[in-house]
């Protein structure tokens, strides 16, 4: 008989495992057989399920381990009344020996698969059952039955976020994909807007007319740019492209690219400069994302500048890769780069440090701890308002490129937002790859319940779990 302290490592074990293999992918077809198999390992069962549910209670969906079940439209071959009773209750319910159980000795499923011992769990996401993580045996089981119910409400806590986790992204992949395809819609107009805006350039005398065209072309060479930089976080995001960092002359490019924004500062009373330094080194970079950052903020500069005021954007050779509160900052919402290599800094070239001021109104104190999570927005009296998300792509683009970003912000000596690239890099590992050598035996994957029966017409519900009555 394993003592208490032996149990409990084994118990602390299996949660460490199944936690480090949720926290390496939001692949639900992988990470719940593996909870399966290591349960019924675990505790001696000979069968195990994971069933989900829908608001109502219904099962939905569900994964099971050596259980003789035809599949979505048919029976679950386990235990109706405790799977119901878990979820309308939302307590574990245990029976040690059916054989002598008052209330489920008589059940249908106990005599029909000679079952003794059975322990449902309910599976929690935001205070509300979404499902039921169950074993059975045809052996009672009296010993640790107490330390037992721990390990599987452990397992049915990680099991629930994993759950939530996977609906929030997939969530989030439609919302890229649907906003992929409204960006993608925009070319054909923007395209007419181009070539017309063009087009008057070319025919003009009127110095005042002429200015016009010339921002309407200006403003749509711009959006244009703004589409591809969406499409770009699209592609990255669905993993659907792969990019290699190319070396990049930035005493060049960035001119270059900041005189493109000329006009939106102009029209808001401001003026653009750049201060460089003639010795500042190459880059190995992803040039498409670096525009991303640049761009961002500074948009953001210009809208938050004071009147008649200039933005500037410097550059600097430093050793690390910024101050230590930039480093240890750490996002835990979706990254649009889990897909794609990021880039590591190697070699002793150090860094290069870019910042983008302005002169404003300071950022308020209580904000800039937050400042670079999604959907965190500051005051503004700009027209156009803001979504909150610029700064949230700013950091997640940094760190993919392999430097970090930070501000510093005061009414003396106004805003400034500095980032870091790396001169020299190598491609790292995808922090979303599938995790190998994951053994299933004859697990059967998550799959969508068909109705049966014609009792109820709705797509994708599953019947109801089999009665024991």
């Amino acid at each position: 008989m394993r003592d208490d302290l032996t149990l409990r490592a084994e118990h602390g074990q299996i949660l460490l495992d199944v936690a480090l293999q949720f926290g390496a992918t939001l692949d639900l077809d992988r990470l719940l057989p593996l909870v399966l198999e290591r349960v019924t390992d675990l505790l001696n069962a000979d069968r195990a399920l994971i069933a989900l549910t829908d608001r109502e209670g219904h099962v939905q969906r569900a994964v099971v381990h050596n259980l003789d079940w035809k599949g979505p439209g048919h029976p679950l071959p386990v235990s109706g009344t405790l799977i119901r009773k878990v979820i309308e209750e939302g307590v574990p319910e245990v029976v040690a020996d059916a054989a002598t159980d008052a209330h489920f000795g008589q059940n249908q499923s106990v005599r029909l698969f000679g079952l003794r011992f059975m322990m449902g769990v309910p599976v929690p996401a935001h205070g509300r059952v979404i499902g039921v993580l169950y074993v059975d045996s045809k052996a009672s089981k009296v010993a640790d039955l107490d330390g037992e119910t721990e390990l599987l409400v452990a397992l049915a806590r990680l099991v629930g976020t994993a759950v939530e986790n996977a609906r929030l992204f997939e969530e989030q992949r439609y919302r890229t994909r649907l906003l992929a395809q409204l960006v993608h819609d925009l070319r054909g107009p923007l395209s007419v807007v181009l070539a017309n805006g063009e087009m008057l350039t070319a025919g003009m005398t009127d110095e005042a007319d002429l200015d016009a065209a010339q921002d309407v072309a200006a403003c749509a060479r711009r959006m244009s740019k703004m589409v591809d930089h969406t499409l770009e976080l699209s592609r990255a995001d669905a993993g659907t492209r792969a990019v290699e960092p190319v070396h990049l002359d930035l005493s060049q490019a960035i001119p270059r690219h900041v005189k493109s924004l000329e006009l939106v500062a102009r029209q808001q009373g401001l003026s653009l400069d750049v201060s460089l330094p003639p010795e500042l080194p190459t880059v190995h970079t992803i040039p498409d994302r670096l525009w991303i950052i640049l761009d961002n903020l500074l948009f953001n500069a210009i809208k938050h500048a004071r009147p008649d005021s200039t933005v500037t954007v410097a550059g600097v050779l430093r050793a690390d890769d910024g101050p230590v509160e930039a480093q240890g900052r750490f996002d835990d919402g979706v990254n649009l780069f889990s897909r794609q290599a990021p880039l590591l800094p190697v070699g002793d070239g150090g860094f290069v440090e870019l910042s983008v001021h302005n002169e404003g109104a300071p950022i308020p104190p209580h904000l800039l701890p937050r400042l670079f999570e999604a959907y965190v927005r500051g005051p503004t009296q700009h027209p156009f308002g803001s979504t909150g998300l610029g700064l949230s792509i700013v950091e997640q683009c940094t760190r993919h490129l392999g430097g970090c970003v930070w501000v510093r912000s005061s009414a003396e000596a106004g805003s400034r937002f500095s980032f870091t690239l790396p001169t020299q890099v190598r491609l790292g590992v995808p922090a979303r790859a599938p995790a190998d050598g994951m053994q299933r035996r004859d697990t059967v994957p998550m799959e969508p319940f068909s109705t049966m029966g014609g009792e109820d017409t709705r797509p994708d519900l599953l019947p109801a779990v089999p009665s024991d009555e």
